[in-house]
């Protein structure tokens, strides 16, 4: 025979076998619960159980374990298994197997491994993988932070000069294409620095900061209607001037919306942040210039210039009030 060719008609002991695994390997009458056979393996753990319960000497219950598969073994001719904690934090896979006897009866081959290191070894990618998660939902929140600040005004909240300008073209764009009105309110606080002058700068970014929490369309504000809308876009234009983008709005929808700020404007000397105003000969108030698209302008920065040319037409008229831009920067009117 060449040495090539495999060796046929071996015989090995059965139990010879079972006793070189490494787990523990239990043969078990289904129907008495008994122990029938132990490799050594089980013998080193448990001792000989040979015609005793394997509920009561392996698991110390008065019955059948409520984890055992075994009849389900036996039921369906394949191999179950279940995951048993220990209340060591340890874990072990148990595995029932039905065999066929030499006479025809039907045995159950229970094996046990220790699963404890592979559970751990789960157990720290699941909480590193959990941790991963939550780090990186952390950094995309920190992220949302830190673009949230980076496009608002510190003081007021509002959008900076920057963002605006970028919310600018961006609703033009979508104005040209949609063939929807977009209005643009300029407001300028009117005689701020004669606040700052008499009052204090600490009081003139009061009024910053009240005239930020008024315009901020985040949220709806519980002392009164709101005015502004979602989609509108306010910013701090720059200094004391702010500007209000109006989506889908008509210049007559943007002159209503623009008095009801004034009014607004006027009644802010009634928080008590701004008290030391309330005494004044004039009351708080800002002048506030209207234009539209395609009305007043056909490019964006047009539209800006025509809503800051009708904002000073206001302040030459008195202040406190409202003026709009006309068709092609005639003058502007109220």
């Amino acid at each position: 025979m060449s040495e090539s060719q495999p060796v046929r008609n071996t015989h090995y002991d059965p139990q010879v076998l079972l006793n070189s695994q490494a787990v523990i390997v239990t043969v078990i009458d289904p129907v008495s619960y008994k122990t029938v056979f132990q490799n050594q393996v089980s013998l080193g753990k448990f001792g000989d159980i040979t015609n005793q319960a394997c509920h009561e000497k392996i698991a110390a219950c008065a019955t059948p374990c409520a984890f055992c598969k075994m009849p389900e073994a036996i039921r369906t001719g394949r191999i179950t298994s279940s995951e048993v904690p220990l209340p060591n934090d340890e874990y072990l896979l148990v595995q029932w197997a039905s065999v066929a006897t030499m006479d025809g009866r039907t045995h159950v081959v229970e094996t046990i491994t220790d699963i404890t290191q592979v559970k751990r070894q789960q157990q720290k990618a699941e909480d590193l993988s959990h941790a991963l998660e939550v780090a990186n939902h952390d950094l995309l929140a920190l992220n949302r932070q830190l673009k949230e600040h980076s496009i608002r005004d510190g003081l007021t909240g509002l959008y900076n000069h920057s963002h605006f300008h970028d919310a600018l073209y961006q609703s033009f764009a979508q104005a040209e294409r949609s063939g929807l009105g977009l209005s643009l309110l300029f407001l300028d606080m009117d005689d701020f620095k004669a606040i700052n002058d008499v009052y204090g700068h600490a009081i003139g970014d009061q009024v910053l900061k009240a005239m930020g929490q008024l315009l901020d369309n985040r949220e709806i504000h519980p002392d009164g209607p709101q005015v502004l809308r979602a989609s509108d876009v306010t910013a701090r234009y720059g200094g004391e001037e702010f500007a209000v983008l109006l989506p889908d709005t008509s210049l007559e929808g943007a002159v209503i919306i623009a008095e009801r700020l004034r009014q607004q404007i006027m009644a802010l000397t009634g928080l008590p942040e701004l008290a030391a105003l309330s005494g004044r000969d004039n009351p708080l108030s800002c002048s506030i210039g209207i234009a539209s698209f395609p009305t007043d302008a056909t490019a964006p920065m047009g539209l800006v210039k025509a809503a800051d040319r009708a904002m000073y037409v206001a302040k030459q008229n008195g202040k406190n009030c409202v003026k709009a831009c006309a068709h092609h920067m005639l003058p502007c009117m109220a």
